[in-house]
Order: C-alpha cells, then sequence, then structure tokens
C-alpha cells in the first residue's frame, strides 16, 4: 500500500472542513468505526473546526483487513498516517478504547515535537488504573457476547442473529485485546508532564468509567483539566449532544489558560 493510499484508509472520509483553524481527530471505541463522528462536521464547521475520523483496520471501510491488537502498530502507522496532518492546530478526541489509544498518541506525538492544542478523553478510566477490557480475557464466545451486550453498544435486535456475530466478533477480541494490553512506559513518562490540556468526558449513569473516576485524568497534565458529564450510559456518545462543549473546549485551548477553568 503506498502512502497516499495508506493515509485513504486511515482517513477514508477526509479532513472535513478545508479550510478549518483547526483539525479533530477522532478515535473510536473497541468495534466502532469513522462513521460515528461524520455528524459532527457540520456542527462544528461554523467554529473552523474540521472533524477526522479514524478508521481502524478491520472496521467498516476497512473489513477486509486484519485488526490490529498491538499497540505499537497501531501507534506507528497512526503517527505516520498523521504526520502529513499536522499542518495546523489539532486535537485528539478518543471514546472509550479510543481514549487509551488517544492519551498514547499524543505522549507519542508530543515527544516528536507536534504536540496536539488538546487531549479530549471520553468513558475510558485514566490510564494508570487497570482497562475494564481486562474483563474479557479469556472468556468463550457466549460469555464474551454478554460482556458486549452489557456495554450497551450493540442493538438488542442483532443480538440473535448468528451472522453478526461472525462479524463482529473477530474484530471486538482484536479491539478488547489491544484495550486491556499495557501501554509502554515512555507514553506514561511523557504525558504525565504534558503541556496540552485534557478535557474528560463522562456519562452520569455509566457504570464503567463514572466521573469520579475519570477526574483521576488530571493527573497527566500540568496544563489544565475540565470535566464534564453528559446525560446518558457508556455511549453517551449516541444519546447527548456534545458539539457544544467540544467547540467550548478547544476554543479554550486555542486561546486561552485553562488553570481557572479546572472543574470537578
Amino acid at each position: 500500500m503506498t502512502a497516499p493510499e495508506e493515509s485513504r484508509a486511515w482517513f477514508p472520509f477526509g479532513m472535513g472542513r478545508e479550510d478549518a483553524h483547526t483539525r479533530l481527530f477522532c478515535l473510536p471505541f473497541a468495534g466502532g468505526g469513522a462513521s460515528n463522528f461524520l455528524p459532527w462536521r457540520a456542527r462544528l464547521a461554523e467554529a473552523s473546526i474540521g472533524v477526522a475520523p479514524v478508521q481502524y483496520p478491520g472496521h467498516e471501510t476497512r473489513l477486509g483487513e486484519t485488526p490490529l491488537h498491538v499497540w505499537e502498530d497501531m501507534l506507528a502507522a497512526l503517527q505516520k498516517s498523521l504526520a502529513p496532518m499536522l499542518d495546523r492546530p489539532y486535537a485528539l478526541f478518543g471514546y472509550s478504547m479510543g481514549a487509551r489509544l488517544a492519551f498514547a498518541l499524543a505522549a507519542r506525538l508530543a515527544a516528536a515535537r507536534t504536540p496536539p492544542a488538546q487531549l479530549i478523553v471520553a468513558a475510558h478510566l485514566p490510564p494508570d488504573l487497570p482497562s475494564p477490557a481486562l474483563q474479557a480475557v479469556g472468556l468463550d464466545d457466549e460469555s464474551f457476547k454478554a460482556l458486549l451486550l452489557q456495554y450497551g453498544g450493540i442493538p438488542v435486535e442483532m443480538a440473535h442473529e448468528q451472522g453478526f456475530w461472525d462479524l463482529t466478533l473477530p474484530v471486538m477480541r482484536a479491539d478488547f485485546a489491544l484495550a486491556a494490553a499495557p501501554l509502554d512506559a515512555d507514553a506514561y513518562a511523557g504525558a504525565a508532564s504534558a503541556a496540552y490540556p485534557i478535557a474528560g468526558y463522562a456519562g452520569v449513569d455509566d457504570v464503567h468509567a463514572d466521573a469520579q473516576a475519570m477526574a483521576g485524568w488530571r493527573r497527566f497534565t500540568r496544563a489544565g483539566f475540565i470535566l464534564r458529564e453528559f446525560a446518558g450510559d457508556h455511549f453517551f456518545l449516541r444519546s447527548a449532544d456534545i458539539c457544544p462543549a467540544l467547540n467550548t473546549d478547544l476554543a479554550l485551548a486555542r486561546s486561552a489558560d485553562l488553570s481557572s477553568l479546572v472543574s470537578a
């Protein structure tokens, strides 16, 4: 695969608004795809934010590819594909597993002297706590299905469709293996004193990563931390309107010192 082809694979829907002041790279949850973030484009374009959703191998438009289950492979490939896109201020938004990935990617990009203007993490515990994905280790298929249904992201009507599970289980197994794997120590070292602010987004009814637990993300920045709560459970992304918060937080990251705005 050539470099342009690889870039198109990771960003099948492009960068959004071409003249955007800021790019927002969105990293999906386990089993999720780039299309989840497309509705944000029209909402954030007015604020000159270009929404650039990331597509993992094995997901949506990349179904024919083998999912990645090693952090180094995922991070190296993402950093390479992102490099040509960092020609303006940018932020990373990670949801659930994507938050863990965004954290490690931000540290890696900062070490390369191309730090994000903002790191936004949603629905995931701080990376120094055990990953909830460890619950899936060693589960047989039926137990793993039950765990996935407990998270609430799978439509109930699909739960009895074997064809759905035949397609979904291999991808989810790979994603959960990735999410459960320990991050490289360099990620913690680089992020512990990060010079970019972090915003944490939590669902009020999320039993996997509530606001109290997510407040721990403040430990990984010296540039300011904001915690926001939204109506909904682990997948509040699908029920709550978070675009106003994104607009506000990205504007703050570009123009203000967040030290006076730390909450929670």
